[in-house]
């Protein structure tokens, strides 16, 4: 009962909800923003499936180069996710480095694919629409 109420105590203090709120703000607009990214990259896909136009492939291409680089900022160059409370040795910066790369890549995998899977299953139902074989 005790630790409930320190609990308690300790989220009603100002301090502490100003910096939760700070650190949930922060998370929601990375989302948001590799969310807007993803949609983007995900039309641009879409419309170089539906149209097989050079220009829509490389602007594909183009966009999720800069996802990547989104991503690559997020992880690489201002690291989020820290492993050592001090990066004060050459080894740990090296292992830090090494695993924000490998976060970055699964991010920037994971992304990817979710983007193709959704692009290729909206082209997909736009074939059958047309092709008449839908439950429509």
């Amino acid at each position: 009962m005790a630790s409930i109420r320190s609990l308690l105590d300790h989220l009603s203090e100002d301090r502490f909800r100003r910096a939760f709120g700070t650190r949930l703000e922060a998370i929601a607009t990375e989302i948001f923003t590799v969310l807007r990214w993803g949609l983007l990259v995900g039309l641009a896909r879409l419309i170089a499936i539906e149209t097989e136009l050079l220009g829509f492939r490389l602007l594909h291409w183009a966009l999720s180069a800069l996802l990547f680089a989104y991503l690559a900022s997020v992880f690489l160059l201002r690291p989020e996710i820290p492993l050592f409370a001090r990066t004060d040795t050459r080894r740990k910066r090296l292992i830090q480095t090494g695993v924000n790369y490998a976060i970055c890549m699964a991010a920037f995998m994971a992304a990817m694919f979710a983007i193709d899977a959704l692009a290729d299953a909206a082209a997909g139902m736009r074939v059958v629409r047309n092709l008449g074989l839908g439950d429509d």
